[in-house]
């Protein structure tokens, strides 16, 4: 009986610590943002749309079309083939994020879903809070995303944030939005 009753106490004293884990805030000071440009300049227009909205956001910006830049927030612009590959890289999804240290990745070009799968496999290494983009929506991405880092820089979580601009609704459309996919690794992430 005793034993039952340590077990259930150490059950409920990792239960706590997890908790207080999963809700413990991240803040990243002067956030840097990286661009790696995979794409030989197919998406340079974009890159440079982006760039001209969000880098008032942040307090440095560099730019790779080789290895990822080190910084906080990534955007990836290029092409990930069905089996999960990134073209014109011979690192894959995770060894980038590893090699960025980026706590916040976005893959900012279209791609379908079905190739992120492979791309986004976890390994025991390179997490961040990820987004992949289904469909930019022109002008939408960069507009939401200014208005996502916005929020983060007042002190509002990564994912409070997102819920507030995209809220999860079953059939929900969000016009203002782009259509992506957000795996939120890391947890509860803001700037100052």
């Amino acid at each position: 009986m005793e034993t039952l009753l340590v077990i259930a106490f150490l059950v409920l004293f990792a239960l706590g610590i997890c908790k207080v884990l999963a809700t413990r805030k991240t803040v990243i000071k002067q956030p840097k943002l990286g661009i790696l440009d995979l794409s030989n300049g197919e998406y340079s227009s974009c890159i440079g749309a982006d760039k001209t909205v969000l880098q008032k956001v942040f307090h440095t910006l560099s730019e790779s079309f080789d290895a990822p830049p080190v910084c906080d927030v990534l955007m990836i612009y290029g092409h990930v083939d069905l089996g999960g590959g990134l073209r014109n890289s011979k690192l894959g999804l995770r060894e980038i994020i590893r090699d960025s240290k980026a706590s916040v990745v976005i893959f900012a070009t279209d791609n379908p879903g079905n190739n992120y799968l492979q791309a986004g496999k976890r390994k025991p290494y390179g997490r961040a809070n990820l987004v992949m983009t289904l469909d930019r929506k022109g002008d939408v991405f960069a507009q939401f995303f200014q208005r996502l880092f916005t929020a983060m820089k007042q002190g509002t979580p990564m994912p409070v944030a997102w819920g507030k601009l995209a809220p999860q609704i079953p059939n929900r459309v969000h016009k203002d939005c782009p259509d992506t996919i957000f795996a939120c690794e890391l947890g509860q992430i803001a700037f100052a």
